[in-house]
């Protein structure tokens, strides 16, 4: 599929989708917005990939949506604006819903609607120059946008998410780290090996069972413990019952890695 503002590669059961717009620092316009989405269909559909990462070209992850197509959004009607912000909505829960483990390389800024784009991944690495915040507030808008007040509480607490919303600042990567919006920080040098390498990990697991796990994860955001515990008998069951089970515990006995194939 041929794409123009971002680029989606295989290598070795891993997909990487890369934001590419780095002269103006992988700014999300509405063309990107649509990409991701189309790329998120096409990487789950194609059988190649277990699992994603989410990359910026150049000095950043992404400086957010793009302020000169909102510049000309604000001469639109009403309907017409609200129909944008539905469409950046589609894309974070097309994101969120990506069956694959996904993970955020994060570089440089990530900031507005590309924090965002992070904070929907299942996993942040982030570079030693990462600066990521919700700055949407700093711009005349509220922060409430794009699955952050979702989201957000519940990676840092209600806390920090409610500085970090409130006063649109945006922290280094250390502080991220400290109040677990990042998983990892490593040296800018570092970071695709360092997400390659996680990915690596995650990709050599059952994605029968990675895909289930997943599902569980989220689930248990909205429901409470008795339907969760229902859902997690049938999600284990069918793994029961899978060939990658079967292998899993002959590799085992036989004191060796497993090789996983997804059913």
């Amino acid at each position: 599929m041929k794409y123009e503002t971002i680029k989606v590669g295989y290598s070795k059961n891993i997909s990487t989708i890369t934001l590419n717009r780095p002269d103006r620092l992988n700014a999300m316009s509405l063309a990107m917005v649509r990409e991701l989405m189309r790329a998120c269909d096409e990487v789950e559909q194609s059988g190649k990939a277990r699992v994603v990462i989410f990359a910026g070209a150049g000095r950043a992850f992404s400086a957010g949506l793009d302020l000169e197509e909102m510049k000309k959004a604000m001469t639109l009607k009403p309907a017409e604006q609200e129909s944008i912000l539905r469409l950046l909505d589609l894309m974070f829960l097309r994101v969120r819903k990506v069956e694959l483990p996904t993970i955020a390389a994060v570089n440089g800024l990530a900031v507005g609607g590309g924090c965002a784009l992070a904070i929907a991944c299942d996993i942040r690495i982030a570079s030693e120059d990462a600066k990521i915040g919700a700055v949407f507030v700093k711009r005349g808008l509220s922060a409430a946008d794009v699955g952050v007040s979702w989201t957000l509480p519940r990676l840092v607490g209600a806390g920090w998410a409610a500085e970090l919303m409130l006063t649109g600042d945006a922290i280094d990567a250390a502080q991220a780290e400290r109040i677990r919006l990042f998983n990892h920080v490593v040296p800018a040098a570092q970071l695709m090996k360092a997400a390659r390498e996680l990915a690596a990990k995650l990709a050599s697991g059952p994605p029968l069972g990675l895909k289930l796990t997943k599902r569980a994860l989220y689930r248990s955001l909205w429901y409470g413990l008795p339907s969760q515990l229902e859902y997690e008998a049938v999600a284990q069951t069918l793994c029961f019952l899978s060939d990658d089970f079967q292998e899993g515990v002959k590799s085992f006995l036989e004191k060796r890695e497993p090789e996983f194939h997804g059913y």
